[in-house]
């Protein structure tokens, strides 16, 4: 594949002692959208993780054909001591100072910084401290933080968990401007599969030791969820988004 960024060829990855996904073959391309879903415990973030090269590889071959990019990464959540006397813009230039020499620093860096809290939206909190954000407001500024340093890979491991919906939405929607004006490459490791719809051009679904992937049109189907989830599920397409939801069980008829 003349584009593929990122590729698995019979990869074995898990622990020592364990492994959790095994004959693994998967390629990501430059500027593919792909969102990763599963169960709880299938393998997600030990994916994510040994693709960030977190956790070594336990078999076969993990390859960046083209040299490994620069890359942003955005966890689920970060907990950053309160006793760091340290504004929103303030972890920003201490992320963007630590790539550059300080000659090299002046000017390009308040630009820089000034240019992913607009995309991010953050600009209103630029100088309030890091202690008093609230949750949506944290992963913005890590959201912030990972694009900072101009990755060509933005990874994302579950950034709405603790969003409420309105938050989530405005957050994913954010993740697909940037996808669609700047062409970053984004992996999404997510349990909101309705956020992927519309989104995502790849759904990789995780479940029993496997990565079942493909287009998102052909993954989010009711036949194919219920199977990984052990349970029926509906899907009501609404405009280019899905409404998916587990199936009711009905009572038994009253006499």
């Amino acid at each position: 594949m003349s584009n593929a960024l990122f590729q698995f060829s019979s990869a074995r990855l898990g622990y020592p002692g364990h492994v959790t996904l095994a004959d693994l073959t998967l390629s990501v391309c430059t500027g593919d959208f792909i969102g990763i879903v599963g169960p709880n415990g299938s393998g997600k973030s030990t994916l994510v993780k040994t693709m960030l090269g977190l956790l070594p590889l336990r078999g076969g071959q993990m390859s960046w054909p083209a040299g490994r990019p620069v890359i942003g990464y955005v966890p689920q959540r970060e907990r950053i001591d309160p006793i760091w006397p340290m504004r929103v813009r303030d972890l920003l230039q201490l992320t963007l100072s630590a790539l550059e020499p300080p000659r090299l620093r002046p000017h390009r860096e308040d630009a820089r910084v000034q240019q992913v809290m607009q995309a991010t939206g953050i600009q209103a909190i630029a100088d309030q401290h890091l202690d008093t954000l609230s949750g949506g407001e944290m992963q913005r500024l890590l959201l912030a933080r990972a694009l900072v340093v101009q990755p060509r890979v933005l990874f994302l491991d579950e950034p709405t968990a603790a969003m409420d919906l309105f938050a989530s939405e405005r957050f994913m929607e954010m993740i697909a401007q940037l996808h669609r004006d700047s062409g970053i490459t984004v992996i999404l490791v997510t349990h909101d599969l309705q956020a992927l719809a519309g989104r995502a051009g790849t759904v990789g679904i995780l479940a029993a030791g496997d990565l079942h992937h493909g287009p998102t049109s052909e993954m989010l189907t009711a036949a194919r969820l219920s199977q990984v989830y052990g349970h029926p599920i509906d899907i009501h397409p609404v405009g280019d988004r899905l409404f998916i939801q587990p199936q009711h069980e009905t009572g038994a008829a009253s006499s």
